[in-house]
């Protein structure tokens, strides 16, 4: 929702009219989905995944509870026939809320943190290191590290958002021990350098969304249940609020864009102390064209929260994930 005066564009300010608004019909029928194939014993939660040549790649992640062990193996899938392929592990220490973006045929893996610690609020647990896999050699090389500012003992990349502009990597929703910031980094992906960008506007979060069709870059929702949703022009590194996601908000979604369209799925409402709040299982599409969210669908099980998600060619798949007793080893896939 925005205020347009001549010919300039300026976002609504008045923050609690933006919270207000509601789901519109949706122009689309309900999305009809179809269960994929996935690997014996895949189930796990907080993995990551790319997708490079029209193949995808889920690694990292945990199989057990929150406090377990990661691991940290590497698999790619085939659509042409829904195969699996194992490739090399991945070389760092098994970790959750990892990022994982492709630029120029190569993937860039890495941050996140360590649950073999048992702590989450440690940041003896959070990861600084960066990886490049190139899916020809099937090979991991280490690049830059994450940088540790002078004024903290720890680098805050934990549980981000990310996603590509040309040949760099965003980051957001940056987080380290027991606070979030409204840091903007990014990675040079041809000098293997980063860079700090002007701080995010918005509140400071963990746990949030964001993707790309190349032309729009979103990002929003996460820690503190949020709902709000901002688009960022990378050229000007600048940001502009957009209508909410209708509903209370909700943490460890999954954001993504398939044909130039826009879908969150998933997630948590966190119900504090005395209730485990509420998982989804709901799909629900952004029109960027009228500001406006449709209800699309479900996913064909119980809600979930930390799933994965990736997009080949027209197709989008959404699978894997947890609630607090199950670890999913489903893959589900879908044309808008």
């Amino acid at each position: 929702m925005r205020f347009k005066f001549a010919n300039l564009t300026f976002p609504l300010i008045i923050f609690s009219l933006i919270s207000c608004i509601d789901f519109v019909d949706s122009p689309y029928p309900t999305l009809k989905l179809s269960q994929i194939n996935t690997i014996p014993n895949l189930a796990r939660a907080t993995a990551t995944s790319f997708v490079i040549n029209n193949k995808a790649y889920i690694t990292l992640g945990r199989i057990g509870g929150k406090h377990t062990s990661s691991i940290k193996d590497c698999w790619e899938y085939n659509p042409s026939d829904s195969s699996w392929n194992r490739k090399t592990d991945f070389p760092g220490h098994g970790r959750v809320g990892a990022i994982a973006e492709a630029v120029a045929g190569k993937a860039y893996v890495g941050l996140g943190y360590n649950t073999d610690l048992f702590v989450y609020a440690s940041d003896t647990t959070i990861f600084s290191d960066f990886w490049m896999y190139d899916p020809l050699t099937n090979k991991w090389t280490q690049k830059a590290s994450f940088p540790t500012r002078s004024d903290s003992k720890d680098a805050p990349v934990n549980s981000c958002s990310s996603f590509t502009y040309k040949k760099w990597i965003y980051l957001f929703s940056l987080s380290a021990q027991t606070h979030s910031n409204k840091e903007v980094w990014r990675y040079d992906t041809e000098s293997d350098k980063w860079e700090q960008l002007s701080n995010f506007p918005g509140a400071a979060r963990t746990a949030a969304v964001s993707c790309t069709d190349g032309t729009h870059y979103y990002y929003g929702l996460g820690g503190g249940n949020r709902n709000d949703w901002w688009e960022y022009f990378p050229e000007k590194d600048k940001w502009i609020q957009l209508n909410s996601l209708p509903g209370k908000g909700r943490v460890n979604a999954i954001a993504f864009s398939v044909n130039h369209r826009f879908f969150i799925a998933t997630g948590r409402y966190m119900g504090g102390s005395l209730t485990i709040g509420k998982f989804f299982n709901d799909i629900v599409e952004y029109d960027a064209l009228n500001d406006a969210w449709y209800k699309r669908g479900t996913v064909p099980t119980q809600g979930r929260e930390n799933a994965i998600a990736f997009v080949i060619g027209n197709k989008a798949y959404l699978g894997l994930g947890e609630t607090d007793e199950i670890r999913f080893n489903d893959l589900w896939s879908f044309e808008p």
